[in-house]
């Protein structure tokens, strides 16, 4: 009898598939078991719009793979994990771990899909091989790092600031070619050259002011030597007023001595003549 396959069946055929197969199996195991209906017109025909639409719907998973297959081909991730001195991790790095490091990049990934042969156990960098559809396959590079030398994740994009920097470089490039293209480019007029008198002008000007500061400092050490040499005068004078002054004291004080005596010797005279 045939029958058509509702489900993948393992050595028989794919899902949609007609096949033939012996009464008693397709009777009692293949249609109990919902893995196949019999191969009836309206069966067919019901199955060929399933099968085109799920044909429309695999290739738009198609495509939504490759361009996933893009960004995770940029990709690199780093993550940081305790490790002794030989570079062994405490523990190990699984799918899941990677699924949930892709989470952080706003990818949403099946663990399954990430085709990780055993768990990872060292440091190093690691080429991760994913599958987000039977069709496509993409490689994303990660790095195990110890602890504390970088983030717990950290994303790079591959050849983002290479990128950046040509995109600058070309706008550059784009906007000097449009100047060109719209102003004409006039090179600047020689400056008119000072003249032989200007030059000689200029220069008498320059030994002047360089004269000027010499005698205002001349003047200056003149003005000073002659302050110097009349306060030495005044002080001159001072002492010849002090020394007139002490000397006409004196003068004063011998004064009243010499009547003293002039007195005394006249009052002996007037004694003998009375004797």
């Amino acid at each position: 009898m045939e029958v058509i396959l509702i489900d993948d069946v393992f050595e028989l055929g794919k899902r949609g598939t007609v096949v033939t197969v012996a009464d008693g199996y397709g009777r009692n195991y293949l249609i109990p078991k919902s893995l196949a209906i019999p191969a009836t017109p309206g069966n067919r025909k019901m199955i060929e719009q399933q099968r085109l639409a799920m044909a429309k719907k695999e290739s738009k998973y198609q495509e939504e793979a490759e361009l996933l297959t893009q960004e995770l081909n940029q990709l690199h991730l780093m993550l940081s994990r305790k490790s002794g001195e030989t570079g062994t991790l405490f523990g190990s790095v699984t799918s899941k771990d990677i699924a949930d490091l892709l989470k952080t990049t706003g990818i949403q990934l099946d663990r399954r899909k990430i085709v990780l042969n055993q768990p990872i156990k060292s440091i190093g960098n690691y080429t991760i091989e994913v599958r987000p559809h039977s069709e496509v396959t993409a490689e994303l590079l990660l790095s195990i790092v110890a602890e504390g030398d970088e983030p717990v994740s950290k994303i790079k994009k591959k050849d983002e600031e290479s990128d950046a920097i040509v995109a600058e470089l070309e706008a550059r490039l784009k906007e000097m070619k449009q100047s060109m293209a719209t102003e004409s480019v006039i090179p600047p007029e020689p400056e008119d050259l000072p003249t032989e008198e200007e030059t000689k002008s200029q220069q008498e000007e320059e030994e002047e002011e360089e004269e000027a500061p010499a005698e205002e400092t001349a003047a200056a050490v003149e003005a000073t030597e002659e302050a110097g040499e009349a306060k030495v005068e005044a002080e001159v004078e001072a002492e010849v007023e002090v020394e007139a002054v002490e000397a006409t004291e004196e003068e004063v004080n011998e004064q009243p001595s010499e009547e003293a005596e002039k007195e005394e010797t006249e009052g002996q005279e007037e004694q003998e003549e009375e004797k």
